[in-house]
């Protein structure tokens, strides 16, 4: 698979405010594939919200007028569905660049009221930025004390997805604050995407989730969701690839693939989301905002004569930590000491190796005349399961290789890593490579049987331990990519990415998983999941651009893992 002809690589055009009024002028109803709901027309509503101003309407078939916080009223075209006792309505506002979506409660009268707009993210103004109040339909009796809120009822469940539009996507919600989702009918798709997130509770039936696309294309998804009859209904505003408007409305049928369990306390049902105090203080008193993670603008560009660079002066190989490393690393093997042994590979070279002691090896490829000494770490994650890694110094790009050898029956399985994976230079591509051992008092190697990739982990979910301060869950949601999410305060789920990513099946207990962080710091890691002992033991290489000194690194990784869960998605792929 090419991935960087893939949705998760689509490069989308900076719009300006300008740009972004003339494509919403004059104002649009969003289009439906499906019949829209007439339950709103010759009808008035007030609703009071609790953070927001009190919005009047009054509606015709298709028009609306608007009295937004005692102003002067407006009018435009809106959209309506219904799901249930759930009213679903979306409608832009003339002139300007926002809109409102409203989620209303016929049979207790509270609503729910999205405000939305462009060009709140001064660095990518086609990003839809919303800001979410809770209130009620005022009839002119006591207001009520009842209103939606947010929730973590519904963290760690997936479900699929068939709507009235032709779209059929996966989704995952093994956060509070964000979501990934997988776009099973675009061709291009595949690649799991991830997104911040909104999950709030009207009822133990229904629920609210809403999307906005950081990094990618900036649009806004808001769905109600029936659990009972697994429907939704949603509302989709941005613009497409070829910068068009995108406002429509839908509704789908699905399915529930499964869960994942959350780790809050039993009695933490998120109706406060546990931002610990640097997220509080960014987060505080801006209107709209939310956790973001926008690697874009995280990690720097680099040329590839700075990479040169940074490769001759700052290459380091198992010296200090990742945030990945140290901590929860299983032992380090000294078993390969001593030993001379040529890996031969059936789509790659035959490297030969002299390992000379628990740190140091020689390595060249079948047929030179010198050798090449480096650095090395091995781990031993299953019993006769060696893997270790190394640097290719001199290489160019630069190459780093890690084997993960069996010593029990001679096969061998290679991460060919190095970096400029022909998008960036400084961004590591990789790939698997099948092939034996061969080394004198060994074990024979079989001539046609191999590792190989496989779809075992493919809708398992795991939670990682690092460290005391570093804990993640992964979703392995596709056969070629994953997300993870790293963990808020109270074990609840945060900050979701995603990457392509390969599995191998080496045996029963061991599993190699390998994954490229495109789209962000660039870096490779490599690990080997053993399922009987919940641990694993990998590398991690790449560029390092949060010290002043950046660097060239290849360092250890390990944590503790437990299972979460699974999600019935083979018969996707």
């Amino acid at each position: 698979m090419n991935y960087f002809r893939a949705t998760f690589y689509d490069r989308y055009t900076p719009l300006n405010e300008e740009q972004i009024l003339q494509k919403l002028t004059p104002p649009y109803a969003a289009s439906g594939a499906s019949p829209v709901s007439d339950a709103l027309e010759g009808k008035t509503l007030r609703i009071v919200l609790d953070d927001g101003p009190a919005l009047e309407y009054a509606f015709s078939r298709d028009t609306l007028t608007l009295v937004e916080g005692g102003g002067a009223p407006v009018e435009a075209p809106y959209t309506a569905k219904e799901l249930g006792e759930i009213v679903l309505l979306t409608h832009l506002i003339p002139g300007t660049v926002r809109g409102y979506n409203v989620v209303v409660d016929r049979e207790t009268g509270l609503a729910t009221v999205f405000e939305v707009w462009f060009c709140g993210f001064e660095q990518d103004k086609r990003e839809v930025r919303r800001h979410c109040s809770f209130g009620y339909i005022d009839t002119g009796a006591p207001a009520p004390s009842a209103r939606h809120g947010l929730t973590n009822r519904i963290e760690g469940l997936g479900t699929w997805w068939k709507n009235d539009d032709g779209a059929e996507l996966l989704y995952f919600f093994p956060s509070v604050v964000w979501s990934s989702f997988v776009e099973l009918s675009d061709p291009r798709g595949g690649i799991t995407r991830t997104a911040p997130s909104d999950y709030i509770k009207i009822s133990d039936r229904y629920y609210i989730y809403s999307r906005a696309e950081q990094e990618f294309s900036g649009a806004f998804t808001l769905e109600v969701l029936d659990l009972f009859s697994v429907r939704h209904i949603g509302v989709r505003l941005g613009f497409d690839l070829s910068d068009a408007l995108d406002y429509k409305v839908y509704e789908g049928s699905g399915e529930i693939t499964g869960r994942c369990a959350n780790l809050e306390s039993l009695t933490d049902y998120g109706t406060e989301i546990p931002f610990d105090e640097a997220q509080r203080k960014m987060l505080d008193g801006l209107k709209g905002a939310r956790p973001q993670y926008r690697p874009r603008f995280l990690h720097r560009d680099y040329t590839k004569d700075e990479v040169d660079a940074i490769v001759r002066e700052n290459t380091r190989a198992f010296a200090g930590q990742s945030i990945m490393s140290g901590f929860n690393t299983m032992e380090v093997s000294g078993y390969l000491a001593g030993r001379r042994f040529t890996l031969r590979y059936d789509d790659g070279p035959a490297w030969e190796y002299d390992v000379m002691d628990s740190s140091r090896l020689k390595w060249r490829t079948e047929g030179e005349d010198g050798w090449h000494e480096e650095t090395y770490q091995c781990f031993e994650p299953a019993r006769d399961i060696f893997l270790f890694a190394h640097i290719c110094t001199g290489s160019d790009p630069l190459r780093c290789l890690t084997h993960a050898v069996d010593f029990s029956n001679a096969l061998t399985t290679c991460v060919d890593a190095a970096l400029d994976n022909g998008r960036k230079p400084w961004e590591v591509g990789h790939r698997a490579i099948f092939g034996v051992l061969e080394m004198t008092g060994g074990p024979t190697p079989p001539a046609v049987r191999r590792h190989g990739f496989t779809t075992d982990l493919v809708g398992k979910a795991y939670a990682w331990t690092y460290s005391d301060f570093m804990q993640s869950i992964h979703v392995y949601s596709t056969p070629e990519s994953y997300s993870w999410t790293i963990m808020l305060p109270k074990n609840a789920g945060g900050v979701m990415w995603s990457s392509p990513c390969f599995y191998v099946k080496l045996r029963d207990d061991a599993y190699l998983m390998s994954w490229t962080e495109d789209a962000c710091n660039g870096n490779q890691g490599t690990f080997i999941l053993n399922p009987r002992i919940m641990h694993d033991a990998g590398f991690f290489f790449g560029i390092g651009d949060t010290e002043a000194a950046h660097d060239v690194h290849l360092t250890a990784l390990g944590a503790y893992a437990r299972p979460l869960g699974e999600f019935e998605l083979k018969r996707f792929f």
